[in-house]
């Protein structure tokens, strides 16, 4: 038999001496199959290198067998380590059940209010996972009346047929905060991402929440907009180091935003972290690889992305009666910058 792409089903069940009904459940992992014939298809599929037709099945099943992600449409999207580490999550789940993955890159402050329930109407994908989406998007909203299986990531949305992972960022703010007390800091600056996210909100409400908790003051002027940007984050902090009355400490609402700062504290000729602490929140990749490496609040990311996409197939399998609503757990990871 040739090992060439065109080996059918049919000449795998009749390699392994099974029905090609046997081969199909086995692949499928819909219905029984004997451990010893399972074996056995295994060893003929890898013999002969056999793919299923994806395309096949999924005309015979009416399914795309396609799951759709969308991802902000910003440069370099692909290399922020926090999009990577939520994308490899969802991936995982998504070939665990022999789905594939779609990118649909998308401007989270625009377009057409039907965008995502056309990619449904289109038959491209069967469900979606969405990263990085803003608070009252009307697509978002749409989705949820037509009652379409989708899955939010990092974004609280409590309504009916929605569906979302997120962590408990007012716990973040606690532990990083008191973190700080404890090591002598009284005079905390904070830097704030984009307050139409979610999670934005809840870290500025967490942080100004346990400030107030413990005697502090809240200064409006050392609350610095920087948008879940570096760059921004650096230009805007300038301000905070250019008199001898600066922060003795700086929390961020990512760890980009905190790379950033501690670029524009070390140009103001101050050092992280003697003269100031500098702490984020995310523990992407690179955060225990900048100098001085970053304490930050670590949030499960991948586990996070994987999360999502099992919710997802488990709504595909009309398994879900109530919205999953899910907040996990965050730590501290302490390193030098604080």
């Amino acid at each position: 038999m040739s090992k060439l792409s065109k080996t059918t089903i049919a000449d795998i069940a009749r390699e392994a001496g099974v029905s090609a009904m046997t081969v199909s459940r086995f692949l499928s992992g819909k219905g029984p199959v004997a451990k010893e014939t399972a074996r056995r298809i295994q060893e003929v599929i890898d013999r002969f290198g056999y793919q299923p037709n994806y395309l096949a099945r999924s005309l015979s099943s009416k399914k795309s067998m396609v799951i759709g992600v969308t991802i902000p449409r910003i440069e370099h999207a692909l290399l922020d380590n926090y999009l990577a580490q939520a994308l490899s999550g969802i991936t995982d789940a998504a070939l665990s059940h022999d789905y594939r993955v779609m990118l649909f890159p998308f401007n989270p402050n625009e377009g057409d209010p039907n965008e995502f329930v056309n990619l449904f109407r289109s038959k491209m994908i069967d469900g979606l996972v969405m990263v990085k989406t803003l608070h009252g998007d009307e697509r978002i909203r749409l989705l949820a009346r037509h009652q379409l299986p989708f899955v939010l990531v990092n974004h609280k949305y409590y309504a009916p047929n929605v569906h979302f992972i997120d962590v408990n960022n007012e716990q973040g703010m606690r532990l990083v905060v008191e973190y700080l007390l404890k090591k002598g800091h009284r005079k905390i600056a904070f830097v704030s991402g984009d307050l139409r996210e979610t999670n934005a909100r809840d870290r500025l409400n967490g942080f100004r929440k346990v400030m107030e908790q413990n005697g502090l003051e809240v200064r409006d002027d050392w609350i610095v907009y920087g948008q879940f940007n570096r760059q921004i984050a650096y230009e805007k902090s300038a301000y905070l180091f250019s008199d001898s009355e600066h922060p003795d400490a700086v929390v961020c609402s990512d760890d980009y935003m905190a790379i950033g700062v501690i670029q524009r504290i070390k140009e103001a000729g101050l050092r992280v972290p003697e003269d100031v602490a500098v702490t984020g929140f995310d523990d992407i990749e690179i955060a225990a690889y900048t100098r001085p490496a970053l304490t930050t609040v670590r949030q499960p990311i991948e586990k996070i992305g994987r999360l999502a996409g099992e919710t997802l197939l488990r709504l595909l399998k009309k398994s879900n009666k109530t919205p999953t609503r899910r907040l996990l757990k965050v730590e501290l990871v302490v390193r030098e910058s604080a």
